[in-house]
């Protein structure tokens, strides 16, 4: 078996693993990403908008890598920046999947991070507390990776479970079992005219935006519901029609939109077989829609459609950390002595048996702390978990697990993976008025 060393290794090159693997290395640790897919950048390459870094009342409680990610991608002609919406949320950041995923790849690559596609952790070595090594499946081989820290940005807790460690799995539902909030398959429609599909379909008032290589306002963003074609899908065998079918459409370009609307029930992101399924039936929700808007629906009558590559998981593992982040955090807003970063999307719950979607607003200023402590799993001394799958009730987890808050977590749990692997010290034990002084430094919020 190949034996691989490094001083952190980032398992999971998602919107989580992105932030974390960049401030890890520079932070001066040498650092390993190990990604699945044959690209970074996970559901933000899939053309879901990056939510929030805003609070309702408009003040931006996100900052430091995640804003600049997007400028980045700004610069680029992938983004149109933080536009308001009067919507569920204040402000909706769209950004181009692809765009994202290049300008991710080229900050990692000039970051000196080393990534390794097609990677994916089956095993691990532990005595006791410590991990002392993961195995990993390549392209024609396993290999052995030792590191100082090891950071589970998988977003379902891989490591923490492969390794042994506590977690939680989905909520409480009838029958004593445990339900997970339903996964969805993004789509993307070229040729289309975005004016009037919004007009078509939106709930609100269309967040607006222009670009430098276009005259004249469009939308960038607006949700709204398929319900007036209730009766089309029905007949197409769409499988949800009858209940209220919610969609969220996002842009940065005039004539292109991408639509979250497919339903994943009873879906298990952790199983194989579970999660192969879902894709099959995903696609396939994915062409029967398409079919039915573009036959139906105003704007989109010379539409092409392209389904993501990847499966968008909401719900899986949240690891049991030293400290976590809680109903009463949601409700009241609160702050914390160990925070890393704040949270402002509100807590967004799809059921897990009907689908349907509840926004809770976060109270107090919108905004809450996100602890250190949820960010350290309680059985090892040498893991950080950062993104989906940190320590987090299931209100909580509504909010914690979107891309800009898993940005910040990622950060946090980089810049704390250098400090840590450098000094060998427990990330339990870890100076953290040391590591908020650090994140501030490097342009972080901590309010």
């Amino acid at each position: 078996m190949t034996e691989k060393d490094c001083d952190v290794l980032v398992v999971g090159g998602g919107v989580t693993g992105v932030g974390a693997a960049l401030a890890a290395a520079r932070n001066g640790a040498r650092t390993t990403l190990l990604e699945a897919h044959p690209f970074v950048g996970g559901n933000a390459t899939t053309g879901l908008a990056i939510h929030s870094y805003f609070t309702r009342y408009r003040e931006q409680v996100v900052k430091g890598v995640a804003q600049e990610l997007v400028d980045a991608c700004q610069a680029a002609g992938g983004s149109v920046g933080h536009v308001p919406y009067d919507g569920y949320v204040s402000m909706v950041t769209p950004v181009d999947g692809d765009t994202f995923r290049m300008v991710a790849t080229r900050l990692l690559h000039e970051a000196g991070v080393t990534i390794i596609y097609g990677a994916t952790v089956i095993g691990a070595r532990r005595t006791g507390e410590h991990i002392d090594a993961l195995q990993v499946a390549v392209k024609a081989e396993l290999r052995e990776y030792t590191a100082g820290i090891y950071l589970d940005a998988s977003g379902d807790g891989d490591v923490v479970a492969l390794a042994g460690g506590e977690y939680t799995k989905g909520q409480p539902i009838a029958g004593g079992r445990r339900g997970m909030q339903p996964v969805t398959m993004m789509f993307a429609a070229s040729n289309v005219d975005t004016r009037r599909a919004a007009k078509a379909l939106a709930i609100y008032e269309p967040a607006m935006a222009t670009r430098p290589d276009y005259d004249g306002e469009f939308p960038v963003y607006f949700n709204g519901t398929l319900e007036a074609w209730e009766d089309q899908l029905v007949e197409a065998g769409e499988i949800f029609a009858k209940q209220k079918k919610q969609i969220w459409i996002n842009t940065v370009w005039p004539f292109h939109l991408n639509l979250n609307l497919s339903v994943g029930i009873g879906v298990d992101g952790t199983d194989a077989d579970s999660m192969s399924a879902a894709t099959v039936d995903l696609t396939r929700q994915v062409a029967i829609l398409s079919r039915v808007i573009k036959a139906n629906v105003p704007g989109f009558e010379h539409s092409r459609t392209i389904p993501a590559s990847i499966v968008g998981v909401r719900e899986t593992r949240n690891i049991v950390g030293i400290a976590q982040c809680t109903d009463e955090d949601v409700r009241e807003g609160l702050k914390h002595e160990d925070t890393i970063g704040r949270s402002a999307f509100p807590s967004d719950i799809h059921d897990p048996i009907t689908g349907d979607v509840v926004h809770t607003d976060i109270g107090g200023d919108g905004s809450f702390d996100i602890r250190y402590g949820a960010l350290v799993p309680r059985s090892f001394d040498n893991v950080l978990v950062a993104g989906r799958c940190i320590s987090a009730t299931h209100a909580a987890h509504g909010t914690t697990r979107n891309m800009a808050q898993c940005l910040v977590t990622g950060e946090a749990a980089g810049v704390a993976a250098a400090m840590t692997s450098k000094s060998g010290t427990d990330p339990r034990l870890l100076d953290v008025p040391a590591l908020q002084e650090r994140l501030a430094a490097q342009g972080a919020f901590l309010g």
